[in-house]
Formats: C-alpha cells, sequence, structure tokens
C-alpha cells in the first residue's frame, strides 16, 4: 500500500534544553530516505552523536530542504519516490552551494553501474544498506565533517 505523500522534513536535535546558538553550530546532515524505520534508526543515532539532523523523503523535498537551510554533508538513497537520488545529487552539484557538500550515496543493491554513475556524478561514497552498520556510517559522517 503507497502512503501519501506528506511532508516529513524536520529538523532534530539531541536534547530540548540547547540553546539555538547550540543548535546552529551543529554540523548539519540531510538524510533523503523513503523508509521511515531505517530514518529513524540513522537519525536517532547521528543526533546522539552530536549532529543536527534534516529529513527528507524523496529527491523533490530534498532539494527544498537543501536550497533553504545550512546543510554540511548529504546522505541519500538512489530509489526514491518522485525524484531520485541520482537526479538530486545530479542538480546539487549544479548549484553553488552544493558542489563542494560531501555527499554519502547508500543503496540496497550493490550494482556497479549504479556506483559509477553516482560517483561521477559527484558522490563521495557509495555503501549499500545491508553491508553498513550504524557505527560505519559515524564514521563515515566524521571523516567528511572531520568532527
Amino acid at each position: 500500500m503507497m502512503q501519501s505523500q506528506v511532508s516529513t522534513t524536520q529538523i532534530v536535535s539531541q536534547d530540548n534544553q540547547t540553546s539555538p546558538s547550540d543548535v546552529q553550530n551543529k554540523p548539519t546532515i540531510l538524510i533523503v530516505e523513503d523508509d521511515q524505520v531505517l530514518m529513524r534508526m540513522y537519525t536517532q543515532k547521528l543526533v546522539s552523536e552530536g549532529f543536527k539532523i534534516l529529513n527528507a523523503v524523496d529527491g523533490e523535498e530534498a532539494f527544498t530542504v537543501f536550497d533553504k537551510e545550512k546543510v554540511d554533508l548529504v546522505i541519500t538513497d538512489i530509489m526514491l519516490p518522485r525524484v531520485s537520488g541520482i537526479e538530486f545529487l545530479q542538480k546539487i552539484r549544479t548549484t553553488p552551494k552544493g558542489k563542494n557538500v560531501p555527499v554519502i550515496v547508500w543503496s540496497n543493491l550493490m550494482l556497479e553501474e549504479e556506483k559509477k554513475q553516482a560517483l561521477a556524478l559527484g558522490a563521495n561514497e557509495y555503501v549499500v544498506k545491508g553491508q553498513l552498520k550504524l557505527e560505519d556510517m559515524v564514521a563515515l559522517v566524521r571523516k567528511y565533517l572531520k568532527s
């Protein structure tokens, strides 16, 4: 059964006692994922590691969020409704803001052609979800954010 396309963009930070300036100083990660369970799991882990998280469920919503918010790193799925992760990656790489933002592409499948395409379009990493532990993603994020 297909879920309705309700915007689920949200900003998540660890505790409610941080001041707005504390939240602003945290590195911001945009997670683009239509699997709500996976998104919640990675969001909670990265928030617990001190990152500010923005969520989007497809490439179209992700571009809107990316355009409006400060984003230090993007994690995007490839297979998304409406606008794919590849199209989203292609689009942000043509913007001044998106030229140098690290992008981690993740997919359920290890398709060599898909990996080549993502890397050719400027993805910094291509990882397979099933082979990735939460700690591995944290390490990748830290590698690109140097935090």
